[in-house]
């Protein structure tokens, strides 16, 4: 999931917990504690009635059901439409009607870009041919959007609550052999590159690769379609047998990075099959519109607009609960030399957003993606995989520890500090799939079902990394290992607890009725905090070959994905989304294939410069290195005794004037209308304890 994903569940967990006393606090029964839904509660006689009030007022919320919700099952000839799901409208974007009224540019989409390094150049012919046959498999390959996602009408002062969903946003896949048609013709561009080796290459794809991060007004109108483009950089000089880079560029809405990496194997195989036999032999199965992410991780038809709270449970306030007690730590989300005084999440900041402005104005200062990319050795990759399984976590967990580390090193801006010791909000990417109800989706199709969730690690001192690169392997194991291990443990107590089910659950609660687009739209603007939201992100793809390929004609199995095919070696794949925006400070994408680990580090840019993003990258790379042992840096052991005392104690909570200032926003929020979109979450504070 993504950067905003996490910022729409904080905001509304902050407000639910931050804004209603402890004194007011009700705990539930255990008899019906666990799993009961809210509206049983209502049975109860010793609930409350500001409970029985706020559940009452929830299931009178109009929601109109989407019109494409249901899925039909539909050949190949045949039209597939369906509306677009919470996360969907997220990447789209849904836009905002009284914004655009206003003069206000539409919100940018959410781009999303992965490119795969090939042995060998195919024939644009070869090329289009593979890439018609991969479309007429994947419907959302060959969409467009129809609807504007207007609701009935806003009802609060500030016009961002929803009421009604008349004209949604609907995904429409025309059938592959009537008009409108797209093909490969729709989405191919050759870009010749002057040269005829590797070095020239790599300059076109990796100039390319900035720009389309940060593009998508330029060349993706979703109301004619298609949402996604190829671009094939080869050399002009080279010959067939020389490398070559494909290029994809997403809508995200349509896409993530197992997507990506499943259409990427199915046209290399199409092409080596097409110039072995002279025509694809084994076709690919051709897909339904795959389903949404609310009804892969809910079940079919258990989005909020179709069961209101009748999903709604004690895990469902606990988890909001949870999510705004992060809000007592302190975490770092830019450097010091870029700090000001107030980031923008205190009383005037979450005074201004509500009534729909920009906390501290709009930043004036153009942002754009700074791009980085790495790879470790066979030796280092192997080697880190083996220790990290000797302890016992898996290697998400260790890339989380190393990109807090490595921000440490970096996030005083330049300004040494003589003691400085900080908490580092980690987003976490995980594919959605894993946690589908009873595996609705399993990766047969392109789609969207990237998630996330936050991890705190900390306190942590600056200059960190640099001590852990430098240390013994005694302290290494100290430093380094504990802090992968509590990266391991938020994360299973995290799934263990339903964490990703009603992280859902709030998530589509929060897009249904309200425009939650424009307050990301409005925090991004904000001149205080610069759209940061994270200290650092990081995306494990995980192992390529470890991914099932696309189903073909007469497979009862699905294969896995190889990295060769005909001439073709599948050398290397770099992927991003755009956190120019909005997002974190340091952000890195990982991805292992050929038992090489590929990393792409995509800042925004000015707050992260493109040298400091380079050393950023050379940094965590040696430390993984370092980490792995196939890399020693002499000790130094001044810096290195210091860490251990300081750096690694568990999470404390910091209390900080944002998180009690937040409760004045949920205050305030109750005047008017207003307190229709947030009245029902802060009295659901009501139904628990304090955390």
């Amino acid at each position: 999931m993504t950067w905003s994903h996490g910022i729409i569940l904080r905001a509304v967990a902050i407000l639910a917990c931050a804004a209603v006393p402890p004194t007011r606090s009700f705990t539930l029964r255990h008899s019906y504690a666990s799993h009961a839904s809210l509206n049983r509660l209502v049975g109860q006689n010793n609930v409350p009635g500001n409970v029985r009030r706020t559940i009452s007022h929830l299931r009178s919320v109009e929601v109109t059901p989407f019109a494409g919700d249901e899925i039909e099952q539909m050949s190949a000839t045949s039209l597939q439409t369906r509306a677009l799901g919470s996360q969907e409208l997220l990447m789209l974007p849904r836009q905002y009607k009284p914004g655009l009224e206003r003069g206000d540019n539409p919100f940018p989409q959410m781009s999303h870009v992965s490119t795969m390094i090939l042995s060998s150049t195919p024939s644009v012919e070869v090329l289009s041919q593979a890439i018609d046959e991969a479309m007429a498999s994947h419907p959302l390959l060959r969409c467009y959007v129809q609807g504007d996602g207007e609701p009935s009408k806003r009802i609060d002062l500030f016009q961002m609550v929803r009421e009604g969903d008349p004209n949604p946003c609907t995904f429409v896949c025309p059938p592959i052999d009537k008009s409108p048609l797209f093909s490969s013709q729709d989405v191919l561009t050759v870009i010749d590159v002057k040269g005829k080796n590797r070095d020239a290459l790599d300059i076109s794809w990796k100039e390319q690769f900035s720009t389309n991060l940060d593009s998508g007004s330029d060349w993706c109108d979703i109301e004619r379609g298609p949402l996604w483009k190829v671009e094939l950089h080869r050399l002009v000089d080279g010959g067939k047998d020389a490398p070559c880079a494909l290029m994809f560029t997403f809508n995200h809405a349509i896409s993530d990075q197992s997507s990506a990496n499943l259409l990427m194997e199915h046209i290399v195989k199409n092409m080596a099959d097409i110039e072995q036999n002279g025509y694809i032999s084994k076709k690919a199965a051709i897909n339904s519109i795959p389903s949404s992410m609310e009804d892969s991780v809910l079940g079919v038809n258990r989005s909020f607009s179709k069961v209101k709270t009748q999903d709604f449970s004690l895990d469902t306030v606990s988890y909001v609960a949870k999510k705004a007690a992060e809000g007592f730590s302190s975490p770092v989300i830019l450097p010091d030399d870029q700090q000001d005084k107030d980031d923008g999440n205190g009383i005037l900041g979450a005074l201004t957003i509500i009534t729909g402005n920009v906390p501290g104005g709009e930043s004036s200062e153009g942002r754009k993606s700074t791009v980085q990319f790495r790879s470790l050795s066979t030796e280092t990759t192997n080697a880190l995989v083996e220790k990290s399984r000797e302890k016992g976590v898996t290697m998400s967990n260790v890339l989380s520890a190393a990109i807090a580390l490595t921000a440490s090193d970096f996030i005083d801006g330049g300004k040494k500090k003589v003691v400085s010791a900080r908490n580092y909000k980690v987003l976490q990417s995980l594919d959605m799939r894993r946690f589908g109800v009873a595996g609705l989706d399993k990766c047969e199709s392109v789609s969207c079902m990237a998630g996330s969730h936050d991890l705190m690690l900390g306190p942590i001192s600056d200059g960190s990394g640099k001590r852990v690169r430098t240390s013994s392997k005694e302290k290494q194991e100290q430093m380094f290992w504990s802090l992968a291990k509590e990266s391991r443990k938020q994360t299973n107590g995290f799934i263990e607890s339903g964490g990703p089910q009603q992280a859902t659950r709030v998530f589509d609660f929060a897009m249904t009725i309200s425009d939650m687009n424009n307050l990301v739209s409005l925090s991004a603007k904000s001149n205080e905090s610069k759209g940061r939201a994270y200290s650092v992100g990081i995306v494990n793809a995980g192992v390529f070959e470890r991914q099932n390929a696309v189903r073909r004609e007469g497979e009862e199995k699905r294969e896995k994905m190889v990295t060769k095919h005909g001439k073709y070696n599948l050398e290397e794949i770099y992927f991003a989304t755009s956190h120019a925006r909005s997002g974190c400070l340091y952000q890195a994408s990982c991805m292992t294939m050929n038992d090489r680990l590929h990393c792409t580090f995509h800042p925004a840019m000015p707050i992260v410069s493109e040298a400091t993003n380079s050393e950023v990258a050379d940094s965590f790379v040696e430390l993984l290195e370092v980490i792995a042992g196939t890399k020693i840096i002499q000790s130094d052991a001044a810096d290195s005794s210091s860490l251990a005392e300081s750096s690694f104690s568990l999470l404390k909570k910091i209390p900080v004037a944002a998180a009690s200032l937040y409760g004045i926003y949920g205050i305030v929020s109750h005047a008017g209308a207003w307190g229709n979109f947030f009245h029902a979450v802060l009295e659901m504070k009501e139904t628990v304890s304090n955390p």
